[in-house]
């Protein structure tokens, strides 16, 4: 009887979780920061309403545009979004609307990056063009006049004074255009169709989005050597951010509503091999149990598989999602690092090939 009744939680839990994962969001386009308040915020372009979400997971509306939206990007105190041939701003303290810029002889203004002295880079997906507005006067010219192949998102890259542009179609290419004097190069010809966003972490690492395999890869910033995938299973990748500070990679799957967050660089995020001899599929407690601030989380897989670590507070909201990609057949242990959550009763869950295990851990601080 317990058995059953501990398979009936964790159903119904599943239940709950997939509900708060896949209704807070509407075909997100984009995603960006609000380091001063730590919130994320997402544009969805069915709903057309930019959200933002904090640090637990919680969404909410930050403001209905009305028309479709897709790029958005925080800088000054603001919020920008690309709004059909408009790019417009709101404030970030009362999303009240202080910046509205129709840019004439535009087609679908599609993502958007702002540089340190406040010109805002806006790529042009039809027209294959870049403009160039400044923030302070609403002024803006056409910066590139044609991209050659399909502009998609774009990257201020400010240490290398350019500005990062990937692009749409097959063996879509990354190119960048020098702010010295606005000429265009290929920096590498990708094997992948139909790239979507681009950003940098703090080891400048850059990571595209790529609908063709449905992956987020990364490229060293020479693109010297050859790419390798972050994380894959996602639905229509688009416009990804890193969190530098949290060194956190945000994807907004367009194609099945969810936003994906992904760890790519703290100490605690490295999966250790372990020399013990898996006998099958297994899911340890985490030890320590009760944890602060860290706790060991230890699995076994009996064949080589895809593996992902999910975290997940206890109302549902994921915190944490770790595609760890095709592993060999082992065991294997995480550390988890809860120092930013506050105490109480966290789910995790290793998933591998048909297997996914779930188990409780308690924070205390």
């Amino acid at each position: 009887m317990k058995s059953i009744v501990l398979h009936l939680i964790f159903a119904i839990t599943s239940i709950v979780f997939t509900g708060l994962t896949y209704s807070q969001y509407s075909s997100p386009e984009s995603v960006t920061y609000d380091s001063v308040s730590s919130r994320y915020f997402v544009s969805n372009t069915s709903s057309r309403i930019i959200s933002q979400r904090d640090l637990q997971g919680n969404v909410t509306d930050f403001v209905n545009v009305g028309s479709s939206i897709h790029g958005v990007t925080v800088h000054g105190g603001r919020v920008y979004v690309c709004n059909g041939t408009r790019v417009r701003g709101y404030d970030l303290s009362n999303a009240t609307e202080v910046f509205n810029v129709q840019i004439a002889g535009s087609s679908f203004l599609n993502d958007l990056a702002v540089d340190a002295s406040g010109m805002i880079y806006v790529s042009d997906f039809t027209a294959r063009r870049i403009y160039k507005i400044n923030s302070a006067n609403q002024d803006y010219w056409t910066y590139v006049a044609s991209t050659g192949n399909t502009p998609n998102g774009v990257y201020v890259d400010a240490p290398r004074n350019r500005l990062l542009i990937c692009c749409w179609g097959s063996s879509a290419p990354i190119r960048a255009v020098s702010f010295a004097d606005s000429s265009i190069t290929t920096l590498v010809t990708t094997p992948y169709s139909n790239l979507d966003g681009i950003s940098l972490d703090r080891n400048d690492n850059v990571y595209v989005s790529t609908w063709g395999i449905q992956s987020v890869v990364k490229y060293d910033i020479n693109f010297s050597q050859a790419p390798v995938i972050v994380t894959g299973g996602l639905s229509n990748p688009a416009d990804i951010f890193v969190n530098k500070s949290k060194d956190t990679l945000a994807i907004p799957n367009a194609g099945n509503s969810t936003v994906t967050f992904v760890n790519i660089g703290t100490p605690s995020g490295i999966l250790t091999s372990l020399s013990e001899t898996p006998t099958g599929f297994m899911l340890h407690q985490n030890f320590p149990n009760p944890f602060n601030p860290s706790t060991l989380i230890r699995f076994s897989i009996s064949e080589n598989s895809q593996v992902s670590l999910r975290v997940y507070d206890i109302s549902g909201r994921m915190l944490l999602e770790n595609n760890f990609g095709r592993i060999t057949q082992g065991s294997y242990q995480y550390e988890f690092e809860g120092s930013q959550y506050s105490s109480g009763i966290y789910v995790y869950e290793i998933s591998s090939g048909n297997y996914h295990v779930r188990k409780k851990m308690t924070l205390v601080k």
